[in-house]
């Protein structure tokens, strides 16, 4: 299937006992030591008056790293925003690996270690492209993009996470993305994933 050109990652954190703030020092030093490989990080922006959303964001060239409060749920929002994968499916494998990455970086970060978790049993995807993944009445049906990309992100995530994880579409507003929830009971931890994801490009 073809790549969307847009495609985002949330994993929520198990425990998040800090304040938010705390992550515009650690974001700023990530980008002077330029610790994300393969991508380059512009800037911070702070949100965080907003509440229940994007609260700290990390700019990149490629890619957003954001901690993200929606709906009471913290975790860190992974957002490719271009040269995402060949195809869905390494688009797909490009933005987990990221996004695992991400998350072990704030788990191990000397300035928050200790203090955050990662689940690894769920997250949100979502195909920001509704040019080639159209979510709504015209993208219903058997054989519509938002079926064949259920579809392959069942096979793949089902190959990483575990047989036992499954994908469920989200019935959100037709305005809004097309988006699914993983829920993935017997996933490994985040260094067993990215072993699994390990990309040397």
């Amino acid at each position: 299937m073809i790549a969307p050109h847009r495609l985002s990652v949330k994993f929520f954190f198990s425990d998040f006992s800090v304040d938010v703030e705390s992550f515009i020092p650690v974001f700023h030093r990530w980008i002077r030591e330029d610790v994300v490989p393969n991508e380059l990080l512009l800037d911070v922006a702070d949100y965080k008056h907003i509440g229940d959303g994007p609260a700290i964001l990390l700019v990149g060239h490629e890619a957003d790293y954001i901690i993200d409060l929606t709906d009471g749920k913290p975790g860190l929002l992974y957002v490719r925003k271009r040269d995402a994968g060949s195809d869905l499916s390494d688009a797909l494998g490009r933005t987990l690996f990221q996004a695992l990455n991400g998350a072990k970086l704030t788990e191990n970060d000397v300035e928050l270690k200790g203090k955050l978790k990662l689940r690894t049993d769920g997250a949100t995807i979502v195909l920001l492209d509704r040019l080639n993944y159209p979510n709504g009445a015209n993208g219903d049906g058997a054989d519509s993009p938002a079926s064949d990309a259920q579809a392959q992100l069942s096979d793949n995530l089902a190959a990483i996470f575990g047989e036992d994880a499954t994908v469920t579409r989200v019935a959100n507003d037709a305005r809004e993305p097309l988006t699914f929830e993983l829920q993935a009971p017997s996933a490994p931890d985040v260094d067993t994933l990215l072993n699994q994801l390990g990309r040397g490009d």
